[in-house]
């Protein structure tokens, strides 16, 4: 690649982000050291090693500090969030003159901690070498082993750290260690020298209640780090819940308290179950619903659950997140009248979560409708038994005189909307009776659907004349100096570069709005090898669409 178009990439950006980036010598000449910690992978469904190819240092800095940190406001979707992790968990060679830059690691594990979360980030340190030679990634090694129950980790680098060992948090964190160890005397000692630099009367609360086995005083707070999770971890019962973490801690340790351990309960009869569980409401009623899905044995009533789980949701982006959750659950749940009730959601949730089989099997029971019962004729010479109720029936249950009703399938356009979207998460973006759905999508749509359409075609699916038009009259987008540097490096097949500037636009509201933005973005990801990705975004606007 000419020098010029990374240069002009980099001086772009920079006078349009007001010098964030800066030209960048193209030339760089490896050393044969260890591994640089943007070589460590943790994927091979991400990009390849050659991903930072055509991209200087001065501006993988700038397209990392566009992406969501630890203490910004996360993604805009799920499906979003999935897509920056994969980026920031494949590994490669790093960016021109940016080998052994200790700034370009600390920016990748905090990007991945916001978008991961912290056992991602945890795990990609725990492959990176030299950890205890970098203070910032020590630090972050640290916390997250101790925040993630990986306590022995933390201590070996608390151990082994080299630069800043006798600051008072590095202090902290060998002192409990000690404490852990069974060497009170030490841990105190060593309390004793941190308190000297500066004071933090919960830590030596807790060091003191444990050191001494006694109850911990109620004057100290909840963890807000993740020491501070470790030592409340510590002093619990072993069988206790998640200690409580404080509401202004980070936003990764906030998450950790939302996945407590889970041990599906025991349920005798999950008919009862459910119908206890549609009584309540909130939280409650959620959380009830989750215990019935999770109960192993009866299935169509687990199917109930789930479609109720899926009902109940308030909005699109609430809906996918339950159907992640839970959508694994599909291919396990038997297809009847009771659960076709629900089928319409119970398809899309597949299709979230690629169970592809599953959501074809309940489109297709959605369209043709149920088994059909065994018409009497059919049960001629079996017994008759009379029910419980008083009801006379066969000796497989089916009532003498059950007359199986017309099925009605659903609408043409909620119908329309599953083949489409089965259509997306299938990469079939063309042949069979792909274009007439299409169309009968985009016109039951209007004209709020020109994003959707114009990143179809990017994808491949045939694009209709009076796109050109609709586009031709819309309005200018609010500038975003991304876009034009994100159309530059794919063309000069920087792919990290590429598919991070995608991530920015996509994130941002007044940009993932306009549809040239959007279809651009996707057709970004696209040209960076992350197809599967693109594809799964575009799914998740057709199904928000949907609800």
């Amino acid at each position: 690649m000419s020098s010029w178009k990374m240069i002009s990439r980099a001086s772009l950006l920079a006078a349009l982000l007001g010098g964030a980036a800066s030209a960048q010598n193209p030339i760089e000449v490896e050393r044969l050291d260890a591994l640089d910690p943007l070589e460590v992978s943790l994927t091979t469904r991400g990009l390849d090693e050659r991903q930072w190819a055509g991209t200087g240092r001065d501006m993988a800095e700038a397209v990392l500090m566009r992406l969501p940190g630890t203490g910004d406001g996360g993604y805009a979707s799920e499906a979003l969030g999935e897509t920056a992790r994969l980026i920031l968990l494949s590994g490669g060679q790093p960016p021109a003159g940016g080998r052994g830059d200790a700034r370009l690691a600390e920016l990748r594990v905090d990007r991945l901690l916001a978008a991961g979360g912290a056992y991602d980030a945890f795990d990609l340190l725990e492959r990176t070498p030299n950890v205890n030679r970098r203070p910032e990634l020590a630090r972050w090694h640290a916390e997250l082993g101790f925040a993630t129950g990986e306590s022995e980790r933390a201590c070996q680098t608390a151990n082994a750290l080299i630069e800043n060992r006798d600051a008072p948090d590095w202090l902290r964190r060998r002192a409990f260690c000690l404490a852990l160890e069974g060497q009170g005397a030490a841990a105190e000692l060593t309390a004793e020298l941190a308190r000297a630099h500066s004071e933090d009367d919960d830590f030596d609360a807790r060091l003191f209640a444990y050191t001494l086995a006694t109850p911990v005083a109620d004057t100290v707070g909840p963890a807000d780090s993740g020491l501070d999770l470790a030592m409340a971890r510590a002093l619990l019962d072993q069988e206790a819940d998640m200690p409580p973490i404080a509401d202004t801690a980070p936003a990764w340790l906030i998450a950790l308290g939302h996945r407590p351990p889970y041990e599906t309960p025991y349920i005798t009869d999950a008919a009862a179950a459910l119908e206890a569980a549609l009584e309540l409401t909130g939280r409650e009623r959620h959380h009830a619903l989750e215990d019935v899905l999770a109960h192993g044995e009866d299935r169509e009533v687990a199917a109930l659950a789930l479609g109720h789980l899926l009902a109940d949701t308030s909005s699109a982006a609430r809906f996918i997140h339950v159907a992640r959750h839970h959508g694994s659950e599909v291919e396990t749940l038997p297809v009847n009248e009771a659960t076709l009730a629900h089928g319409y959601d119970i398809a899309l949730a597949s299709m979230i979560v690629g169970d592809l089989r599953a959501a074809a099997r309940w489109r297709n029971a959605l369209l043709d409708g149920p088994p059909r019962r065994p018409t009497p004729s059919n049960l001629a010479g079996q017994p008759i038994v009379e029910m419980a109720d008083g009801r006379l029936a066969y000796a497989d249950g089916t009532p003498v005189e059950a007359v199986q009703p017309e099925w009605v399938p659903p609408s043409p356009q909620r119908m329309v909307t599953l083949d489409l979207s089965l259509a997306i998460a299938r990469d079939a973006l063309s042949g069979g009776n792909f274009d007439a759905v299409f169309a009968a999508w985009l016109e039951s749509q209007g004209e709020a659907a020109l994003g959707e359409q114009l990143a179809l075609a990017e994808l491949g699916a045939g694009q209709p004349n009076t796109s050109r038009m609709a586009v031709l009259g819309r309005e200018t987008v609010a500038a975003a100096p991304e876009w034009p540097v994100m159309e530059m490096a794919m063309r000069s097949g920087a792919r990290a570069e590429t598919a991070l500037l995608a991530v920015s636009l996509l994130n941002r509201p007044e940009t993932s709005a306009d549809p040239v933005v959007f279809s651009r973005s996707i057709a970004a990801l696209d040209a960076a090898g992350l197809r599967d990705n693109a594809l799964a975004l575009v799914l998740e606007r057709v199904i928000t669409r949907s609800r």
